[in-house]
């Protein structure tokens, strides 16, 4: 009996791949299916599967037979894609090995796709205007993600690093499978009725396109773009884009990274909280030393206005007015006593009697006087009134003159 072989690990993998070079069946293919799961990587290369109904493989196309690509790959696509088969020693991995690639269609699952994302786009759905600002400075950060796996524990490491008082919500639920749809669905209802959470994440790690293909559930997507607080879409890896990432209102390439633009480093918010109660002090202080220079201003305006300070100064016209009045009454009664005087004189003067104080005298007979002898007669009782008094006397006898007249 032939004793066993013994190999290593990496003598049986060099071998295995020394037998795919050797064997010429498998040095020029034409391969058949649909692309999914597609990477790109920095060196430039290209890793995908290649799967039809029943079966895959993983592909690769290194950076040299990329650039002779007329168009680039993209999840399920349908491709001719023309290489060989080898093994990868180091993981032991049979891959296909992509030199060139052209496009055949796309698969059903890009079908649907495109045809859903028309149709929520005609209805408004990914606008750019439905799209909310994150809270600055979040109460509770609810996330709807697997309990398991490494994208809660991203999420947690990211947000207790940055603020060690972040408070996170996790709603569990399943992120692929049948049934997971309606999971995430109920989380995010949920989530929002809390009134304490200001934000949900939505988060899961890389895969293909089925594995995403919860996040671009019809159900969901319209559960996110209703949601009435904000949402973080965060499914997948940067490369890969569902349709909740185009409803939601922020869209981060990791679950890392959705941590990092909803929580706040809680140095830097307080240095913001420091800085506005600064801004609010000065402010308060401006408003205060505004509002007693105002009071001063009315305590003035009041003094200058006070109702003691008017009565004063009216009574100060008053008895301005008062003395102008009095002085004025003063000369006008000077002026009225002078002309008085004057007319007086006037009327002395034009008086018969100031005559008498002359040595003449006025007779009178019944009242009116007699200027002539003619108007009495003999026996006629007259009064005769000189300057000092009044005598009665009777005309005894009469005389009349042509020439001279004589007093009777």
């Amino acid at each position: 009996m032939a004793a066993n072989l013994e190999l290593t690990v990496s003598q049986l993998n060099e071998y295995v791949r020394r037998m795919f070079q050797m064997d010429p069946m498998l040095r020029a293919i034409e391969l058949k299916g649909e692309i999914s799961n597609l990477k790109f990587h920095q060196s430039g290369a290209l890793f995908f599967t290649m799967k039809d109904e029943n079966a895959s493989i993983s592909c690769v196309m290194y950076s040299g037979d990329v650039d002779g690509l007329q168009a680039m790959p993209f999840e399920g696509m349908r491709a001719v894609a023309s290489g060989s088969v080898a093994l990868y020693v180091r993981g032991g991995q049979c891959q296909f090995v992509v030199k060139r690639m052209r496009a055949q269609g796309v698969g059903v699952l890009y079908e649907r796709l495109q045809m859903l994302k028309e149709k929520l786009g005609r209805e408004g759905l990914f606008e750019p205007e439905r799209k909310r600002a994150l809270p600055p400075y979040p109460d509770t950060i609810g996330v709807v993600s697997s309990p398991t796996g490494a994208v809660i524990h991203d999420i947690l490491n990211v947000s207790l690093r940055r603020n060690p008082d972040a408070h996170i919500l996790l709603c569990p639920v399943r992120v692929q499978g049948i049934g997971a749809d309606e999971e995430v669905v109920e989380a995010i209802n949920l989530l929002e009725r809390l009134e304490h959470v200001s934000v949900i994440i939505v988060a899961r790690g890389g895969g293909s396109m089925e594995d995403l293909w919860t996040f671009n559930e019809e159900r969901v997507v319209r559960a996110v773009a209703m949601c009435k607080k904000p949402i973080v879409s965060a499914v997948g890896h940067e490369t890969d884009v569902t349709l909740c990432d185009l409803a939601a209102d922020l869209r981060a390439p990791t679950p890392s990274a959705a941590a990092e633009c909803v929580v706040p480093v809680r140095d830097e918010m307080l240095n913001r909280i420091e800085i506005m109660r600064r801004q609010m002090q000065e402010i308060a202080r401006n408003a205060v030393a505004e509002r007693q220079n105002a009071l001063k201003l009315a305590q003035i305006k009041l003094s200058a206005n006070h109702p003691s300070l008017t009565i004063r100064r009216q009574e100060e016209r008053l008895a301005q007015r008062m003395d102008a009045l009095l002085r004025a009454a003063e000369r006008q009664i000077q002026n009225r006593q002078t002309r008085l005087e004057t007319q007086t004189a006037a009327l002395e003067l034009l008086s018969p009697y100031a005559a008498l104080k002359r040595g003449y005298a006025i007779v009178q007979n019944a009242g009116r006087a007699i200027s002539k002898a003619g108007g009495l007669c003999v026996g006629d009782e007259v009064t005769v009134r000189f300057a000092d008094g009044v005598i009665h006397a009777e005309v005894l006898s009469k005389e009349e003159s042509h020439g001279e007249e004589t007093d009777v």
